[in-house]
């Protein structure tokens, strides 16, 4: 299967996905002796007649962004370098299709992309620009300045991210290139096709120019004149009828070719959609664009899925050239050993989910188990998930180990035979000294794996421990409380981030969860008495309790945890679960928002950042009897923070 792959400096090309007037992008691995240390994306700036010395020179600018710039809707561990003087970008693989093609590919099956899903697109989008502009690049907010639909990956999950920041100014200096220009135009800000600087309103221009395309299934004509004909009374795709004027409002003012009549920044224009989209019009949802991903490219799905499980098995020894002596290997990224974890963990918590679901939403025939009892059983659940996971880990920690030691005998004996038997006087002094440098780098990445199995067996003592001290105090407490009632703090569900596209579109899935048993108590103000009745006596406003309500609360702005900077900046990997209650009105807005589990171990500054965004979120009320009511909900916050490499 090698002999079929074609090798580009450390990187193996397995599959084109496209091919456009900037080159070409792959799916490609990046390769490590004989396997592969990650699937990338990989977008290599090689077509014809490119200025590629300005591009190129722009790389180490791109690299500094990408050390810096993290966040949900921007690809992540993006690299960009050059190689047999072709520049290229690489980042994270995620199961994606490129935005140019999926609208080429909804234009040619007659499959219209629906409003809601344009513009929570373009939301996304924003979010990624507004997320930039908290970074700063040579004392200025940082600016994309070629946003283009080539550049952006919409996951399979609903999610879209933004690829190529830093490396604009490169891309702009092959604005005077055929190809280029005609495929970068119509989403450019006029100012910028004149060649004058990009701004944060130019990178608003690109944004309704992406918008309109995803309403009408056509480009923005490249002449000024034709985009005016154009907005003056746009159409949806496949004849279905005008842009609503709400949604052409908001076009008209991103389109205006005088920069100060925009939106200042993608953030203002960010908020101005959010009212759009979650004022009752829309009902914008990630699960419903996943939906729609999985109807226009299902057959793709599956077949990319196999193709990369084959993938990450191949020997690729035959293509990998080691690297030069003056130029270090780099370590293995973090991605890949907390990123499994995080992956088993959250399984657990999405199992959790369904399974507290069934247990508090079933007919309360017998008489309910009171709060204490209720919170009892869901953290021994959460007890023996983690440690689930924790076993799992450890398991495969132990395969890799075991098969890193066999490769490392293998090679002891090699060298050994090679430098006491006949073989000796064949072999060069430079390949010992390779051999030797091998086994030097598989001895370090054994003890590497040993240290990470020990920390781990550390961690599982800790969870044993904390898990027993939760059980006594939990059984110590039912002891003096026989007859505990619940009040207003009924375990609630934790919100599945949408990217699951395993959920129902209506009513997302939500798991019960509980507060260990050192989280403090909610104020009293915030007690207010339950009702649990089934009569006609609930009043809008009454809170109650979450497993007595007719339709539970729904998520419709769901806002980004902001870290500090510190944070972001962090030497060391972070990974873990935030858990909130929060205390959803009868108008959709978050009360209150109080930490329930916080991330271990303890990082306050993350915690109340988690407690900022929930209290930011907004809901669909929950209903009893048809009535508008207030109840608890449970807020779950997945951090991963890698180090800047």
């Amino acid at each position: 299967m090698a002999d079929t792959y074609s090798s580009f400096g450390k990187f193996l090309l397995l599959k084109q996905r496209s091919q456009d007037g900037l080159g070409t992008l792959w799916r490609a691995g990046e390769m490590e002796r004989d396997s592969f240390r990650r699937i990338i994306w990989l977008r290599r700036f090689d077509q014809a007649g490119l200025n590629r010395t300005a591009l190129a020179a722009e790389t180490a600018v791109a690299n500094q962004v990408s050390q810096v710039l993290k966040a949900t809707n921007v690809v992540r561990n993006t690299v960009c370098g050059s190689e047999d003087g072709v520049p290229y970008a690489a980042w994270d693989y995620v199961p994606a299709q490129p935005l140019d093609q999926l609208m080429v590919r909804a234009a040619s099956e007659q499959f219209p992309i629906a409003i809601d899903n344009a513009l929570l697109i373009v939301e996304k989008l924003a979010a990624a620009l507004a997320a930039a502009a908290a970074v700063e690049l040579q004392g200025e907010a940082l600016v994309h300045g070629f946003l283009v639909p080539h550049l952006v990956m919409v996951g399979n999950d609903g999610e879209a991210m933004v690829a190529g920041f830093g490396l604009a100014r490169g891309l702009r200096a092959n604005l005077d290139r055929v190809a280029v220009k005609r495929t970068a135009a119509p989403y450019l800000a006029p100012e910028v096709l004149a060649n004058a600087p990009a701004t944060r309103r130019s990178d608003v221009y690109s944004l309704g120019a992406i918008l309109f395309q995803l309403l009408s299934g056509q480009p923005l004509p490249a002449d000024p004149a034709g985009r005016a004909a154009a907005l003056e009374h746009p159409a949806l795709a496949f004849d279905e009828g005008p842009v609503p004027a709400d949604v052409l409002a908001i076009l008209a003012k991103t389109l205006s070719p005088r920069p100060d009549d925009r939106f200042a920044s993608a953030a203002d224009f960010k908020r101005e959609l959010e009212k759009l989209l979650y004022g009752g019009a829309y009902s914008p949802t990630t699960f419903n664009l996943a939906l729609f991903m999985d109807r226009l490219y299902r057959n793709e799905i599956e077949q990319e899925d196999r193709e990369v499980q084959r993938e990450r098995a191949l020997d690729v020894a035959a293509h990998y050239q080691p690297p030069k002596a003056d130029e270090p290997e780099a370590p293995l990224p973090a991605p890949s050993r907390t990123g499994m974890l995080a992956a088993v963990i959250g399984g657990a918590v999405v199992l959790l989910g369904v399974i507290g679901y069934l247990v508090l939403s079933r007919p309360a025939s017998p008489p309910p188990l009171d709060q204490d009892a209720q919170k009892k059983m869901l953290q021994e659940l959460v007890n023996t998930q983690v440690a689930r996971a924790l076993k799992e880990k450890e398991d495969q920690l132990n395969q890799e180990l075991q098969s890193e030691k066999a490769k490392t005998e293998e090679l002891r004996k090699q060298l050994a035979t090679q430098k006491q038997g006949p073989a000796a006087k064949q072999i060069s002094p430079e390949e010992q000294q390779k051999l030797q440098r091998e086994l030097t780098a598989r001895e370090a990445e054994q003890k590497r794996k040993e240290d990470e199995l020990a920390k781990l067996k550390q961690q599982q003592e800790a969870e044993a421990v904390k898990a027993r001290q939760q059980q006594a105090q939990a059984s110590a407490k039912l002891t003096l409380q026989p007859t505990a009632i619940p009040t207003a703090m009924p375990p609630a569900p934790v919100a599945v981030p949408p990217a699951a596209p395993a959920q129902a579109p209506a009513a997302p899935p939500h798991a019960p969860t509980a507060p260990p048993a050192a989280a403090p108590p909610a104020p009293a103000t915030a007690e207010v008495p339950v009702t649990t009745g089934l009569g006609s006596g609930v009043r809008e406003g009454d809170l109650v309790d979450f497993t007595q309500v007719d339709v539970q609360p729904q998520n419709l702005v769901e806002t980004k945890v902001i870290l500090p900077r510190t944070v972001m900046l962090a030497r060391s990997p972070i990974s873990g679960y935030v858990i909130l209650r929060a205390l959803v009105n009868e108008k959709g807005g978050v009360d209150q928002a109080q930490v329930l589990r916080g991330l271990q171990p303890p990082r306050p500054e993350i915690d109340n950042a988690c407690i900022e965004a929930a209290k930011q979120n907004r809901y669909r009320p929950a209903t009893k009897d048809g009535t508008r009511v207030k109840t608890w909900i449970t807020v779950t916050y997945h951090i991963v923070i890698q180090p800047p490499r």
